[in-house]
């Protein structure tokens, strides 16, 4: 609101985060599951004096910091910078609720970086068991740090009993109703992409020993196993999310439940194929089947997290603030700028001042430029006019008189949007802009 919005063409800023989120948290998960491979892996070499599975391991240790701890590291910084300007409200409200979490998450991750590049770095340098703690200190680190994150990450979408400012708060939002599930979910996916990484590592390299293989591929499909746990876990996940949550993914938004399926179905195959594997004892590998075992992977993390955001909206922070950046009417003595009730009777736009032309005042707009702002304060944040999720086809052939009672009953007629945040004159203009976008004549028939 009280920030510069931020236009993406063509993408939207929602695809945006959504892409570099996805890509950074597969490549994070598969790093905290690594350090729990390597941790075990290498204590068991160490016992057998398996020098070549050490070998392995080092080229390992090797992918997980040119992966993880350089592309991941860019692509985390990226979350950031896109989520700072595409949802700055949000993003301030998690900040401050949660800084001394994200402290220590800083701390951990400083850690971890720390970790795994002595461990690499020192491999042969050093006595094997005191390599081996650092690969212990890796794993419990980059664990820690999942612990954090998600507890943030599932608040949003289970805020449970927290209020703002309220006593305890900080502890109510960590330990709210879905974190023990999805954090055990997040283990179990972390777990799988280790095993993963590793029989893709072994398929790939070249002049590997037959018997090393053969070990390596035994513990990554054991790793994979725990995937398994997530169809129960989703159930628990599903009994605690909000009702309106639960009504997309069993039919209200067909997308979501088809992601959901997809997601599901992936962790099945997972597990299923380990585990056959494990019971025919076949460690045979072949480029077919590993490049397909990591795009299942790719499949289920990346429906897991798409049914994540979905079941958020309308809001960003449930029963807090609205995907507009707009708090919820109960919290108007709380937010004194952007909160729904003071945006419907004073207008969107006067707490989005950055939408408003340069040099010119609310007043002075033409009706058409006051849509396009009020469009940019109130829709941009999820719609783009033509792309990802546009405008433009979904007004195709309305009538003004059909867009502007749309814009009445918006979170009526389609429960993942929040209702209009501005004023009647505001809904006038954007119903203005809208139709402007519409190439059949105001006149002429509707879809």
């Amino acid at each position: 609101m009280e920030y510069p919005f931020f236009d993406v063409p063509m993408l939207g800023g929602g695809l945006l985060i959504a892409g570099v989120a996805i890509f950074h948290t597969f490549i994070a998960h598969f790093s905290v599951g690594s350090g729990f491979f390597m941790a075990i892996a290498e204590r068991r070499a160490i016992q057998q004096g398996d020098t070549a599975t050490q070998e392995f391991l080092r080229k390992y240790a090797l992918l997980v910091l040119l992966v993880p701890y350089v592309l991941g590291t860019v692509t985390g910084v990226g979350i950031w910078f896109t989520v700072a300007l595409v949802s700055p409200r949000a993003i301030s409200v998690l900040i401050h609720q949660f800084v001394w979490d994200w402290a220590v998450e800083w701390v951990l991750f400083l850690i971890e970086v720390t970790a795994i590049y002595l461990y690499f770095f020192t491999w042969g340098k050093i006595k094997p068991k005191a390599h081996n703690r650092i690969g212990w200190v890796f794993a419990i680190a980059s664990v820690l740090t999942l612990f954090i994150i998600n507890a943030i990450l599932s608040f949003m979408l289970t805020p449970g009993a927290w209020a703002p400012h309220a006593p305890a708060a900080v502890w109510k939002a960590i330990l709210n109703p879905s974190y023990i599930p999805t954090s055990l979910v997040r283990v179990a996916i972390a777990l799988a992409f280790a095993g993963v990484g590793a029989i893709a590592l072994a398929t790939f390299a070249k002049g590997m020993d037959k018997g090393v293989r053969i070990k390596i591929v035994r513990q990554a499909y054991w790793m994979i196993l725990p995937t398994v746990l997530c169809l129960p876990l989703a159930g628990w996940i599903f009994a605690v999310i909000p009702a309106r949550a639960q009504a997309f993914l069993t039919g209200g938004a067909p997308v979501m439940a088809l992601f959901l399926a997809f997601g599901m179905a992936s962790f099945g195959i997972l597990f299923l194929a380990s585990a056959f594997s494990l019971w025919r004892k076949d460690y045979s590998l072949s480029t077919l089947g590993t490049c397909m075992l990591v795009l299942f992977a790719f499949v289920s993390f990346g429906s897991f997290e798409f049914v994540r955001e979905g079941a958020r909206k309308p809001f960003l922070i449930e029963g807090f603030m609205y995907s507009t950046g707009v708090t919820v009417a109960e919290q108007k003595d709380l937010d004194k700028r952007a909160n729904i009730t003071r945006t419907q009777k004073k207008g969107v736009l006067s707490a989005s001042p950055w939408s408003v032309p340069h040099g010119k005042r609310i007043g002075d707009l033409t009706p058409l430029e006051m849509g396009k702002a009020v469009y940019e304060a109130a829709c941009l944040r999820c719609h783009s006019v033509d792309g990802y999720n546009p405008v433009r086809p979904l007004v195709a052939g309305w009538k003004p008189a059909t867009i502007r009672d749309l814009l009445d009953r918006l979170n009526e007629v389609k429960a993942a949007m929040p209702p209009f945040p501005g004023t009647e004159a505001e809904k006038d203009a954007l119903t203005v802009y809208l139709t402007s976008l519409n190439a059949t004549d105001a006149t002429g028939g509707e879809q």
